[in-house]
């Protein structure tokens, strides 16, 4: 029996990854694009303020909110697998009911605090907090989390993956308009905040009208809370799954308000280039995530531990060997592509995107080892490495920005993902043995 339960394993997320990549490739060249037209468009002082905006909205939405999705995904599964579908229901309302406050809490506090964050960060005084509040209107509908998990579950990356798709080309076509009709920085502010309005509401939609489709008609009627009481370990499974996500975020958020209250826009715009690239790059592993998390539930769930080691060093080492083939050749010849790509103005950042390639490289080539670690529930040996990684984040970026500048910056960054990435695998060698 083991063999056709393999063969299945690999056609379903043979499958599942084709579409989840393919997704990813198409939007990422759109996004690198969209970060021409918009580098074109603005200049590195203009961009490194649309940078600071972003990211401060962001770090606070990820601060104040708990995402369910991974918690939801590991007892869903397990409901699945006991063919409870009132329980999966009540997790799914369950989910819906913490976006909801979440997105309302952290969209209130983005404006209510704006006026006084602005000028800390490095925004103008008096627009900084316009920007902010403007952006942070997205947040009051942010059901992503919930609707990501639905579709997962129900293996629908495919439906995930058009409607990505389909956000990048928005994104793009109206960044290309703004671009040729000469609008500025408030254009392309208003583009970022329509993407995440339809980013938020959007799969939604799509994952209840699965759920009907799947014979969940009476959704809003389920008692969410009680799934609390069901599923003992939750709520901490939530809280730890998030404050790893926290961590780990923070550290790729924090480093651009930090860099814009050390320098200035202009130095930020330069850096975000990089970081733009870079993340990028990464998310091209991201579908990885995506369809392995359930695979390894599963496996994990059914006793299955040889298919489930073999299933990360598989993986790990086909992501790493492909990143090498296509990473090296750009890392030397950054410069020219970097002038001829996004324009003379730019030039110089060759160095802080060749750093910040190869800190994706080492993140990108881990990219099992967090779904590997939440499907066996070792949710708290994860926050460990994270929050050590992000402490010698935070005590070496002061010191490598005072003597490398914006290098410094992408060398902390480096440094934790090196440090997340040998501390991840440790702990991952240990918890199974």
């Amino acid at each position: 029996m083991e063999e056709p339960s393999r063969r299945t394993l690999w056609a379903r997320m043979s499958r599942n990854m084709s579409w989840t990549f393919a997704g990813q490739l198409f939007i990422s060249l759109a996004a690198v694009a969209t970060l021409f037209i918009t580098a074109r468009a603005l200049g590195p002082a203009s961009l490194g303020i649309l940078a600071l905006v972003e990211s401060f909205v962001r770090i606070v939405d990820l601060i104040l909110r708990i995402e369910p999705w991974q918690a939801v995904m590991r007892y869903a599964i397990q409901a699945q697998e006991r063919r409870d579908e009132a329980a999966f229901a009540r997790l799914i309302k369950l989910s819906l009911l913490i976006d909801a406050a979440g997105g309302l809490l952290s969209g209130s506090v983005c404006i209510l605090v704006g006026h006084v964050a602005a000028t800390w960060v490095g925004l103008p005084e008096g627009a900084g907090a316009q920007y902010i509040a403007v952006f942070a209107c997205g947040l009051f509908v942010s059901f992503r989390p919930t609707a990501t998990a639905v579709l997962r579950i129900y293996d629908r990356f495919d439906v995930l993956a058009r409607i990505d798709m389909a956000s990048a080309v928005l994104r793009f076509v109206l960044s290309l308009l703004a671009w040729q009709a000469g609008l500025g920085l408030w254009a392309f502010l208003l583009i970022m905040l329509i993407q995440s309005l339809l980013d938020g509401t959007v799969c939604l939609i799509f994952a209840l009208r699965e759920m009907r489709r799947r014979g969940h008609h009476d959704l809003l009627g389920a008692h969410g809370l009680a799934a609390i009481r069901e599923n003992p370990g939750i709520l901490r499974f939530m809280w730890n799954s998030n404050f790893n996500v926290i961590l780990r975020q923070s550290a790729n958020r924090v480093d651009v308000l930090a860099l814009g209250a050390l320098t200035n826009p202009t130095a930020v715009g330069l850096y975000q280039l990089g970081k733009r690239v870079m993340n990028r790059a990464t998310k091209l592993a991201g579908p990885v995530r995506q369809v392995i998390y359930p695979e390894l539930s599963r496996l994990w769930e059914q006793g299955k531990r040889a298919a489930f080691n073999r299933l990360i060093l598989t993986v790990s080492l086909a992501i790493l060997v492909l990143q090498l083939i296509v990473a090296i050749p750009v890392m030397l010849n950054i410069e020219p592509i970097i002038r001829a790509v996004f324009g003379p103005q730019y030039a110089g950042a060759g160095p802080v995107m060749n750093i910040l390639l190869a800190s994706s490289i080492v993140f990108a080539s881990g990219v099992a080892l967090n779904p590997a670690l939440l499907s066996m529930g070792k949710d708290r040996l994860l926050v460990t490495v994270t929050l050590g990684s992000t402490l010698i984040f935070a005590a070496s970026f002061l010191p490598l920005v005072h003597f490398f500048g914006v290098e410094g910056a992408a060398l902390s960054n480096l440094l934790f993902n090196l440090v997340w990435t040998a501390g991840c695998t440790y702990g991952l060698r240990r918890a199974r043995a």
